[in-house]
């Protein structure tokens, strides 16, 4: 869970079993804090956090990468972390996003499409789009 904030998405994943272990990265330390207050919340084990700009410390290769890009830091950085999402993605795994539409959903698919050979929208809910790029 690449930006992972205090979690969701990684500990969420893990704790409902569909992943057997978690990386969560973020570059803000209290937000790592939060990450790993709530994985001891959730009696979960079987996660790593690390303290990283993006992949910037991330030195291993993944079946599946998720990420709520953070929107904010702008497209510049969004773009790149699907590049290094890419770099880090084993072939033929798979990068999910979650976005809301309204915050770049259409620009963030058609930069996946220059990236991935395969992306599809996967889910769209009250303003959120669920993207998956396969390597």
């Amino acid at each position: 869970d690449v930006g992972c904030g205090y979690g969701v998405i990684g500990l969420i994943l893990t704790y409902f079993g569909q992943c057997q272990t978690a990386d969560l990265v973020d570059i803000n330390p209290r937000a790592l804090d939060l990450t790993l207050q709530n994985a001891k919340n959730l009696s979960l084990k079987n996660i790593e956090v690390y303290y990283s700009d993006g992949f910037s410390n991330v030195h291993k290769n993944y079946d599946r990468i998720v990420m709520n890009p953070p929107i904010r830091a702008g497209k510049k950085v969004i773009y790149k972390m699907f590049e290094d999402a890419f770099d880090h993605l084993l072939e033929g795994k798979e990068l999910w996003i979650v976005i809301k539409k309204d915050l770049g959903a259409l620009s963030a698919q058609k930069k996946l499409l220059e990236i991935f050979s395969n992306v599809h929208v996967v889910l769209k809910h009250k303003g959120y789009w669920v993207l998956q790029a396969i390597k």
